[in-house]
Protein backbone atom coordinates (compact mmCIF):
# COMPACT_ATOMS: atom_id res chain seq x y z
CA UNK A 1 0.00 0.00 0.00
CA UNK A 2 1.17 3.46 -0.92
CA UNK A 3 2.54 5.75 2.01
CA UNK A 4 -0.64 8.67 2.24
CA UNK A 5 0.16 11.60 0.27
CA UNK A 6 0.69 14.72 2.43
CA UNK A 7 -2.28 16.45 4.40
CA UNK A 8 -4.24 18.99 1.62
CA UNK A 9 -2.87 22.32 4.03
CA UNK A 10 0.68 21.45 3.47
CA UNK A 11 0.91 21.61 -0.40
CA UNK A 12 1.04 24.56 -1.85
CA UNK A 13 2.49 23.64 -4.82
CA UNK A 14 1.66 20.74 -7.02
CA UNK A 15 3.05 19.08 -10.19
CA UNK A 16 0.59 16.79 -12.39
CA UNK A 17 3.53 15.16 -14.69
CA UNK A 18 1.05 14.23 -17.71
CA UNK A 19 2.35 13.70 -21.32
CA UNK A 20 0.11 11.53 -22.67
CA UNK A 21 -2.01 11.71 -25.93
CA UNK A 22 -5.28 13.97 -26.11
CA UNK A 23 -7.51 11.41 -25.29
CA UNK A 24 -5.62 10.01 -22.63
CA UNK A 25 -5.26 13.48 -20.94
CA UNK A 26 -9.08 14.32 -21.65
CA UNK A 27 -9.87 10.55 -19.72
CA UNK A 28 -7.57 11.70 -16.49
CA UNK A 29 -9.58 14.66 -16.18
CA UNK A 30 -12.29 13.52 -13.78
CA UNK A 31 -9.11 12.22 -11.60
CA UNK A 32 -7.22 15.66 -11.99
CA UNK A 33 -10.32 17.53 -10.91
CA UNK A 34 -10.48 14.76 -7.94
CA UNK A 35 -6.88 15.78 -7.45
CA UNK A 36 -7.72 19.61 -7.65
CA UNK A 37 -10.62 19.49 -5.08
CA UNK A 38 -8.54 16.97 -2.10
CA UNK A 39 -6.12 20.04 -2.67
CA UNK A 40 -8.35 23.24 -2.65
CA UNK A 41 -5.58 25.71 -1.85
CA UNK A 42 -2.84 24.28 -4.08
CA UNK A 43 -1.47 25.86 -7.41
CA UNK A 44 -1.47 23.58 -9.79
CA UNK A 45 1.49 22.95 -13.00
CA UNK A 46 0.78 20.85 -15.64
CA UNK A 47 3.59 19.37 -17.30
CA UNK A 48 3.52 17.54 -20.60
CA UNK A 49 1.71 18.68 -24.12
CA UNK A 50 1.37 22.95 -23.61
CA UNK A 51 -2.05 23.28 -26.12
CA UNK A 52 -3.73 20.07 -24.33
CA UNK A 53 -3.18 21.36 -21.14
CA UNK A 54 -4.53 24.43 -22.05
CA UNK A 55 -7.71 23.17 -22.71
CA UNK A 56 -8.22 22.89 -18.62
CA UNK A 57 -7.27 26.79 -18.47
CA UNK A 58 -10.97 27.15 -17.10
CA UNK A 59 -11.46 24.16 -15.34
CA UNK A 60 -8.35 23.58 -13.09
CA UNK A 61 -6.90 25.94 -10.80
CA UNK A 62 -3.96 26.18 -13.34
CA UNK A 63 -0.95 28.61 -12.05
CA UNK A 64 1.34 27.22 -14.89
CA UNK A 65 1.48 24.68 -18.02
CA UNK A 66 5.28 23.14 -19.03
CA UNK A 67 6.22 21.84 -22.05
CA UNK A 68 7.27 18.30 -20.82
CA UNK A 69 9.45 17.84 -23.87
CA UNK A 70 12.13 20.28 -23.07
CA UNK A 71 15.42 19.74 -22.61
CA UNK A 72 15.22 20.84 -18.98
CA UNK A 73 13.84 17.24 -18.01
CA UNK A 74 16.27 15.41 -19.27
CA UNK A 75 18.06 14.47 -15.99
CA UNK A 76 15.26 12.82 -14.83
CA UNK A 77 15.70 9.97 -17.07
CA UNK A 78 18.95 9.50 -16.20
CA UNK A 79 20.33 7.40 -13.13
CA UNK A 80 23.38 8.70 -12.33
CA UNK A 81 24.61 12.41 -12.16
CA UNK A 82 23.94 15.73 -10.55
CA UNK A 83 20.36 17.50 -11.64
CA UNK A 84 20.73 20.66 -13.34
CA UNK A 85 20.83 23.96 -11.02
CA UNK A 86 18.01 25.35 -13.12
CA UNK A 87 15.80 21.84 -13.20
CA UNK A 88 16.02 22.01 -9.27
CA UNK A 89 14.98 25.29 -9.15
CA UNK A 90 12.17 24.55 -11.12
CA UNK A 91 10.91 22.16 -8.75
CA UNK A 92 11.98 23.69 -5.19
CA UNK A 93 8.77 25.53 -4.21
CA UNK A 94 6.70 21.89 -5.11
CA UNK A 95 5.65 19.97 -2.09
CA UNK A 96 4.12 17.31 -4.37
CA UNK A 97 4.46 15.80 -7.59
CA UNK A 98 1.55 12.95 -9.12
CA UNK A 99 3.32 11.35 -12.70
CA UNK A 100 0.58 9.65 -14.85
CA UNK A 101 2.49 7.14 -16.68
CA UNK A 102 1.45 3.65 -18.54
CA UNK A 103 3.86 1.94 -15.90
CA UNK A 104 5.79 3.27 -13.01
CA UNK A 105 9.30 4.14 -13.92
CA UNK A 106 11.10 4.08 -10.64
CA UNK A 107 14.47 6.28 -11.99
CA UNK A 108 12.45 8.80 -12.71
CA UNK A 109 9.84 8.92 -9.84
CA UNK A 110 13.08 8.71 -7.36
CA UNK A 111 15.14 11.86 -9.38
CA UNK A 112 11.65 14.29 -8.78
CA UNK A 113 12.80 13.24 -5.12
CA UNK A 114 16.09 14.18 -5.86
CA UNK A 115 15.08 17.38 -7.46
CA UNK A 116 13.37 18.60 -3.75
CA UNK A 117 9.78 17.48 -4.14
CA UNK A 118 9.21 15.92 -0.48
CA UNK A 119 6.40 13.11 -2.04
CA UNK A 120 5.84 12.02 -5.45
CA UNK A 121 3.24 9.32 -6.33
CA UNK A 122 2.45 7.57 -9.81
CA UNK A 123 -1.06 7.12 -11.42
CA UNK A 124 -1.49 5.16 -14.33
CA UNK A 125 -2.47 6.90 -17.66
CA UNK A 126 -4.09 4.07 -19.15
CA UNK A 127 -4.40 0.46 -18.45
CA UNK A 128 -1.82 -1.87 -20.07
CA UNK A 129 -3.71 -5.10 -19.40
CA UNK A 130 -6.78 -5.61 -17.55
CA UNK A 131 -9.94 -4.31 -19.36
CA UNK A 132 -11.22 -1.66 -17.08
CA UNK A 133 -12.25 1.92 -17.22
CA UNK A 134 -9.60 4.42 -17.48
CA UNK A 135 -11.57 6.63 -15.19
CA UNK A 136 -12.60 3.64 -13.07
CA UNK A 137 -8.15 2.57 -12.52
CA UNK A 138 -7.73 5.88 -11.77
CA UNK A 139 -10.13 6.20 -8.86
CA UNK A 140 -8.91 2.93 -7.41
CA UNK A 141 -5.42 4.32 -7.30
CA UNK A 142 -5.99 7.67 -5.95
CA UNK A 143 -8.47 6.19 -3.36
CA UNK A 144 -5.18 4.29 -2.54
CA UNK A 145 -3.72 7.33 -2.35
CA UNK A 146 -6.23 8.85 -0.05
CA UNK A 147 -8.20 11.03 -2.25
CA UNK A 148 -11.50 9.47 -1.89
CA UNK A 149 -13.95 12.71 -3.02
CA UNK A 150 -16.30 11.67 -5.58
CA UNK A 151 -15.91 12.18 -8.84
CA UNK A 152 -18.26 14.14 -11.06
CA UNK A 153 -19.27 13.52 -14.51
CA UNK A 154 -16.10 15.41 -16.43
CA UNK A 155 -16.66 18.47 -18.13
CA UNK A 156 -14.22 21.14 -19.75
CA UNK A 157 -15.38 24.53 -18.62
CA UNK A 158 -15.18 26.45 -22.64
CA UNK A 159 -14.98 30.62 -22.85
CA UNK A 160 -17.99 31.55 -24.46
CA UNK A 161 -16.24 33.29 -27.39
CA UNK A 162 -14.01 30.14 -28.15
CA UNK A 163 -14.77 29.22 -31.40
CA UNK A 164 -17.67 31.83 -32.56
CA UNK A 165 -15.36 32.99 -35.01
CA UNK A 166 -15.76 30.20 -37.04
CA UNK A 167 -19.94 30.06 -36.86
CA UNK A 168 -20.80 33.35 -38.14
CA UNK A 169 -21.03 32.67 -41.91
CA UNK A 170 -23.00 29.10 -41.01
CA UNK A 171 -26.66 29.08 -40.86
CA UNK A 172 -28.12 29.08 -37.45
CA UNK A 173 -27.52 25.33 -37.10
CA UNK A 174 -28.12 22.61 -35.80
CA UNK A 175 -24.72 21.75 -36.27
CA UNK A 176 -23.11 18.51 -37.06
CA UNK A 177 -19.76 17.59 -36.53
CA UNK A 178 -17.30 14.79 -37.98
CA UNK A 179 -14.08 13.81 -37.47
CA UNK A 180 -12.81 11.01 -40.19
CA UNK A 181 -9.64 10.09 -39.24
CA UNK A 182 -7.09 9.24 -35.68
CA UNK A 183 -4.42 8.25 -34.83
CA UNK A 184 -4.76 4.42 -35.89
CA UNK A 185 -5.96 4.20 -39.81
CA UNK A 186 -7.50 0.77 -38.59
CA UNK A 187 -9.73 2.79 -35.61
CA UNK A 188 -11.54 5.06 -38.98
CA UNK A 189 -14.34 4.11 -40.12
CA UNK A 190 -14.03 4.11 -44.00
CA UNK A 191 -14.04 7.91 -45.58
CA UNK A 192 -17.03 7.30 -47.91
CA UNK A 193 -19.03 6.17 -44.60
CA UNK A 194 -19.02 9.41 -43.39
CA UNK A 195 -19.45 11.07 -46.60
CA UNK A 196 -22.86 9.10 -47.08
CA UNK A 197 -23.70 9.79 -43.38
CA UNK A 198 -23.54 13.78 -43.75
CA UNK A 199 -25.19 13.94 -46.96
CA UNK A 200 -28.40 12.13 -45.48
CA UNK A 201 -28.04 14.15 -41.95
CA UNK A 202 -27.77 16.99 -43.71
CA UNK A 203 -30.95 16.79 -46.12
CA UNK A 204 -32.73 14.48 -43.39
CA UNK A 205 -31.87 17.40 -40.27
CA UNK A 206 -31.33 20.51 -42.38
CA UNK A 207 -27.76 20.14 -40.59
CA UNK A 208 -24.84 22.58 -41.20
CA UNK A 209 -22.03 19.85 -41.40
CA UNK A 210 -18.54 20.25 -40.15
CA UNK A 211 -15.78 18.56 -41.05
CA UNK A 212 -12.52 18.35 -38.72
CA UNK A 213 -10.14 17.75 -40.05
CA UNK A 214 -6.11 17.51 -38.21
CA UNK A 215 -2.61 16.46 -39.42
CA UNK A 216 -2.65 12.88 -39.37
CA UNK A 217 -5.66 13.29 -42.32
CA UNK A 218 -3.58 15.91 -44.76
CA UNK A 219 -3.63 13.32 -48.13
CA UNK A 220 -7.52 13.52 -47.30
CA UNK A 221 -8.09 17.74 -48.01
CA UNK A 222 -8.16 17.38 -52.06
CA UNK A 223 -11.43 15.13 -51.49
CA UNK A 224 -12.73 16.88 -48.22
CA UNK A 225 -12.68 20.28 -49.80
CA UNK A 226 -14.40 18.59 -53.00
CA UNK A 227 -16.77 17.21 -50.56
CA UNK A 228 -17.19 20.85 -48.82
CA UNK A 229 -17.67 22.65 -51.89
CA UNK A 230 -20.00 20.22 -53.75
CA UNK A 231 -22.17 19.84 -50.34
CA UNK A 232 -21.96 23.06 -48.72
CA UNK A 233 -20.26 21.40 -45.66
CA UNK A 234 -17.84 23.78 -43.66
CA UNK A 235 -14.08 22.31 -43.31
CA UNK A 236 -11.95 23.64 -40.55
CA UNK A 237 -8.13 22.61 -40.93
CA UNK A 238 -6.01 22.35 -38.65
CA UNK A 239 -7.57 24.29 -35.97
CA UNK A 240 -6.35 25.38 -31.97
CA UNK A 241 -7.73 22.26 -29.62
CA UNK A 242 -9.45 25.36 -27.78
CA UNK A 243 -10.79 26.43 -30.38
CA UNK A 244 -12.28 23.23 -31.96
CA UNK A 245 -13.80 22.78 -27.91
CA UNK A 246 -15.81 25.97 -28.72
CA UNK A 247 -16.94 24.67 -31.57
CA UNK A 248 -18.13 20.98 -30.74
CA UNK A 249 -19.71 22.80 -27.40
CA UNK A 250 -22.30 24.39 -30.19
CA UNK A 251 -22.60 20.81 -32.15
CA UNK A 252 -26.49 19.40 -31.69
CA UNK A 253 -24.32 15.80 -32.78
CA UNK A 254 -20.89 14.88 -33.13
CA UNK A 255 -19.64 11.65 -35.26
CA UNK A 256 -16.31 10.33 -34.63
CA UNK A 257 -14.02 7.47 -33.90
CA UNK A 258 -11.46 6.59 -31.43
CA UNK A 259 -9.55 9.34 -31.51
CA UNK A 260 -8.79 12.58 -29.32
CA UNK A 261 -11.43 14.85 -31.16
CA UNK A 262 -14.29 12.34 -30.02
CA UNK A 263 -13.05 13.08 -26.23
CA UNK A 264 -12.82 16.59 -26.58
CA UNK A 265 -16.37 16.79 -28.64
CA UNK A 266 -17.77 14.48 -25.05
CA UNK A 267 -15.96 16.70 -22.41
CA UNK A 268 -16.74 20.00 -24.26
CA UNK A 269 -20.42 19.66 -24.00
CA UNK A 270 -21.63 18.30 -27.59
CA UNK A 271 -25.35 17.97 -27.20
CA UNK A 272 -24.97 14.11 -28.37
CA UNK A 273 -21.67 12.51 -29.09
CA UNK A 274 -21.74 9.12 -31.24
CA UNK A 275 -18.62 7.22 -30.91
CA UNK A 276 -17.69 4.87 -33.45
CA UNK A 277 -15.56 1.81 -31.99
CA UNK A 278 -14.02 -1.54 -33.93
CA UNK A 279 -11.05 -2.99 -32.77
CA UNK A 280 -10.32 -0.99 -29.32
CA UNK A 281 -12.43 -1.73 -26.35
CA UNK A 282 -14.98 0.72 -25.58
CA UNK A 283 -14.99 -0.24 -22.29
CA UNK A 284 -11.87 0.70 -21.91
CA UNK A 285 -11.19 4.03 -24.02
CA UNK A 286 -14.73 5.42 -24.50
CA UNK A 287 -15.24 8.81 -23.19
CA UNK A 288 -17.74 8.42 -20.62
CA UNK A 289 -20.62 10.53 -20.09
CA UNK A 290 -24.89 10.86 -20.79
CA UNK A 291 -24.36 12.88 -24.26
CA UNK A 292 -22.15 9.94 -25.12
CA UNK A 293 -23.29 7.00 -27.02
CA UNK A 294 -20.97 3.77 -28.42
CA UNK A 295 -21.63 2.19 -31.93
CA UNK A 296 -19.39 -0.95 -32.63
CA UNK A 297 -18.99 -2.66 -35.76
CA UNK A 298 -20.25 -6.22 -36.02
CA UNK A 299 -17.82 -9.21 -35.83
CA UNK A 300 -17.06 -12.20 -33.42
CA UNK A 301 -13.16 -11.17 -32.78
CA UNK A 302 -14.00 -7.55 -30.94
CA UNK A 303 -12.39 -6.17 -29.22
CA UNK A 304 -9.02 -7.17 -30.72
CA UNK A 305 -6.60 -4.62 -29.65
CA UNK A 306 -3.97 -5.52 -26.89
CA UNK A 307 -3.97 -2.09 -25.28
CA UNK A 308 -2.59 0.05 -27.93
CA UNK A 309 -1.43 -2.43 -30.41
CA UNK A 310 -4.13 -3.01 -33.12
CA UNK A 311 -2.89 -6.51 -35.14
CA UNK A 312 -5.91 -6.61 -38.05
CA UNK A 313 -4.30 -5.71 -40.80
CA UNK A 314 -8.13 -4.01 -42.33
CA UNK A 315 -10.98 -2.95 -39.76
CA UNK A 316 -13.22 -4.99 -41.45
CA UNK A 317 -15.53 -4.30 -38.31
CA UNK A 318 -15.69 -0.59 -39.32
CA UNK A 319 -15.83 -1.44 -43.06
CA UNK A 320 -19.43 -3.52 -42.16
CA UNK A 321 -20.97 -1.13 -39.91
CA UNK A 322 -23.51 0.18 -42.73
CA UNK A 323 -23.65 4.02 -42.95
CA UNK A 324 -27.74 3.75 -42.92
CA UNK A 325 -26.94 1.44 -39.46
CA UNK A 326 -24.74 5.00 -38.35
CA UNK A 327 -27.55 7.07 -39.78
CA UNK A 328 -30.33 5.32 -37.89
CA UNK A 329 -28.42 6.02 -34.19
CA UNK A 330 -27.66 9.57 -35.17
CA UNK A 331 -31.11 10.50 -36.36
CA UNK A 332 -32.53 8.96 -32.40
CA UNK A 333 -29.76 11.36 -31.11
CA UNK A 334 -30.60 14.11 -33.29
CA UNK A 335 -34.41 14.09 -32.54
CA UNK A 336 -34.03 13.77 -28.68
CA UNK A 337 -31.16 16.09 -28.56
Amino acid sequence: MPSPLPPPKTVQRLLIWHQGALGDLLLAGPALLAISRHYPQARLVGVGHPERWGLFSETLPLEAIWDGAGALWAGLFLEQGPLSPALKERLASIQLALVFTPRPNPVFLDRLAQGGISRVAWLPSFPETEPVAVGLLQARHLAELGITKAIQPFRLGIEDSSGKEDLPAMPPGPYVAVAPGSGYPCKNWPLAHYYELTRALAWQYKAGVIWLVGPAETGWLPYLQGIAAAQGHYLLVNRPLMQLAGVLARCRLYVGGDSGLTHLAAAAGARAVLALFGPTDPAVWAPQGENVTVLTGPGQCLPCAQARDISCPAPRCLEDLSPPQVFKAAGALMRDS
